[in-house]
C-alpha cells in the first residue's frame, strides 16, 4: 500500500511554520494513502478507515453496498461482510414456528449464500411447530396413537391402547392368531379398538381394520396375506424402504444408495451409477451419477467449489460435464466458463468485473427483478424497455412505454385500444 511520502510531510510543515497562507498536496486518485482522521482524506466523501484486523488506516471512498469481491467496498474495515438477512424457505414460513431467517454471506467463489437460517422440517412430536405452518404437532393423533398418547413423551406398552389420550389395557392381546381372544365379535385387525397400530406378526401391522405389510425388502414374504409381495404391494409399500439403499417407488424397488462402494441394493443386477435409478443422484462428495452426456458414470456434480471432484476433465466449469449446470447463485456453466444468468441482482455472479447488463453474458436477458425478458432486457450494456404496451416503466428509468426512447418504432397501444408504433415526442401513432 502507498503512504504519505515523508518529504511531502516535511515540505508542508516547513511552509506552515514559515507563515505560508496554506499548503495543498495533490495525491493520486487510484492509490490508497495513510491517514489519522477523516480530515486527512481531503473530503469528497472519503473517510479514514482501518484495514481488517485493526490494520493500518487509509483513505477510502465508500460504495453504497458491500460486494463479494474481496474488497472493503463500504469502508467499514471489514471485507465481504453482508448486512442483509436472507431466507430460502417457502414463502410465509419465515418467523413462523421454529423457522428463522439467516445472514447473507459471501462464498469463496464470489457468490452469496445464506447461513444460520432455520428452514421447515418434517413435523416432530415435540411441542414445537417444526414445519412452520402455524400448527404444533398436528401430524400426530394424541388421542389414539399409542406411541404418543395424550402427550408426545407418553408411549403405551404392547398390552395397552391409547383411548381418549390415555393408555388402557386392551382385550385382544394377539392380533395375528385368527382368534377373537376376548369374545367380543371381531378378531385380530378387525378388532380396531384393541389392535389398531398393533403388530399382527413379523412384518405386519394392523391399520384401518386390516393387515398391512411393513417388511417390503426383497427376500421377505407376503406378511399381510393379500397375495402381493414386497414392493408389488403398493397399498402398503409405496414410498417405503425395501432395505438399506432401496425404496419402493410405484410398485418397483429402486436404488437410492449410489456410492461407488455400494452394492446392488434393489436386486436388479445393476450396480451404482450403471443403474438408471441412480441417474443425477449423489455418488460421492461433489459427485453425481450421469447416464448420458460427454462422460458417464460418477462424475463432477458440484461445479462451483474450486475442486476437480472426479479427477478428470478439469475443475468446475472447465469440466465438460458441468455444461448447463449451476456454478453458484445466478451463474451457469457455458462454453467451459462461468456465465452470468441473473442480470437483475447488482452482483457479478460469474466472478468477473462486469455486473448485470455490463456483462456481455447478459445480452438479451431480463434486467428487471421479477420480470422476464419480454418486459426489459440487456441491450448494448443497457437495461432496455421491450414491452411498450403495458403502461409500465419496465427498465426502471421512470419513463413508461413511448415516453422511453427505447420504445421508438416499437408497438404501442393507442388510447382507443388499437395498435400503433411509438414516435418521437412520446406519441403512439
Amino acid at each position: 500500500m502507498m503512504t504519505f511520502n515523508p518529504w511531502l510531510r516535511a515540505l508542508c510543515s516547513l511552509l506552515l511554520l514559515s507563515g505560508a497562507a496554506g499548503c495543498k498536496v495533490e495525491f493520486p486518485n487510484d492509490v490508497p494513502y495513510t491517514c489519522g482522521a477523516d480530515a486527512d482524506c481531503g473530503g469528497d466523501g472519503y473517510v479514514c478507515t482501518a484495514l481488517p484486523n485493526d490494520g493500518p488506516k487509509y483513505c477510502c471512498l465508500p460504495e453504497p453496498d458491500e460486494l463479494c469481491n474481496s474488497v472493503d467496498d463500504d469502508c467499514d474495515g471489514a471485507i465481504d461482510e453482508l448486512d442483509a438477512s436472507c431466507y430460502t424457505g417457502p414463502e410465509g414460513t419465515s418467523g413462523v414456528g421454529t423457522c428463522r431467517p439467516g445472514q447473507s454471506a459471501c462464498t469463496r467463489t464470489g457468490g452469496i449464500t445464506c447461513v444460520n437460517q432455520v428452514l421447515p422440517i418434517n413435523e416432530e412430536c415435540n411441542g414445537q411447530d417444526d414445519d412452520c405452518d402455524g400448527r404444533v404437532d398436528e401430524d400426530f393423533d394424541l388421542q389414539t396413537d399409542p406411541g404418543y398418547c395424550g402427550r408426545c413423551d407418553v408411549s403405551c406398552t404392547f398390552l395397552q391402547n391409547c383411548v381418549n389420550g390415555e393408555c388402557v389395557r386392551r382385550g385382544e392381546l394377539n392380533c395375528g392368531d385368527g382368534n377373537d381372544d376376548e369374545g367380543d365379535g371381531p378378531a385380530d385387525c378387525q378388532d380396531r379398538e384393541d389392535c389398531e397400530n398393533q403388530s399382527c406378526g413379523t412384518g405386519c401391522v394392523c391399520r384401518n381394520g386390516r393387515k398391512a405389510e411393513t417388511a417390503c425388502g426383497h427376500g421377505s414374504g407376503d406378511e399381510d396375506d393379500d397375495g402381493l409381495l414386497n414392493c408389488a404391494d403398493r397399498d402398503d409399500c409405496d414410498n417405503q424402504p425395501c432395505g438399506e439403499g432401496c425404496a419402493c417407488i410405484s410398485g418397483t424397488a429402486k436404488e437410492t444408495l449410489c456410492d461407488r462402494d455400494s452394492g446392488d441394493e434393489d436386486g436388479d443386477g445393476l450396480f451404482n451409477c450403471a443403474d438408471p435409478d441412480c441417474n443425477r443422484q449423489v455418488c460421492g462428495e461433489g459427485l453425481i451419477c450421469q447416464n448420458s452426456g460427454p462422460r458417464t458414470g460418477c462424475v463432477e456434480g458440484v461445479c462451483d467449489n474450486g475442486v476437480n471432484d472426479d479427477g478428470v476433465g478439469g475443475t468446475d466449469c472447465a469440466d465438460p460435464v458441468c455444461a448447463g449446470e449451476t456454478c453458484g447463485m445466478g451463474c451457469t456453466c457455458a462454453s467451459s466458463t462461468r456465465t452470468e444468468v441473473d442480470c437483475t441482482d447488482r452482483i457479478s455472479n460469474d466472478g468477473d468485473a462486469d455486473i448485470d447488463c455490463a456483462d456481455s453474458d447478459c445480452n438479451l436477458k431480463a434486467c428487471t427483478p421479477g420480470q422476464s425478458d419480454a418486459f426489459a432486457w440487456c441491450d448494448a450494456s443497457t437495461c432496455t424497455e421491450v414491452n411498450c404496451r403495458d403502461t409500465r416503466d419496465n427498465d426502471g428509468d421512470e419513463k413508461p412505454d413511448c415516453a422511453d426512447d427505447d420504445c421508438l418504432g416499437k408497438q404501442c397501444t393507442r388510447a382507443n385500444g388499437s395498435t400503433g408504433r411509438c414516435q418521437s415526442g412520446g406519441l403512439c401513432n
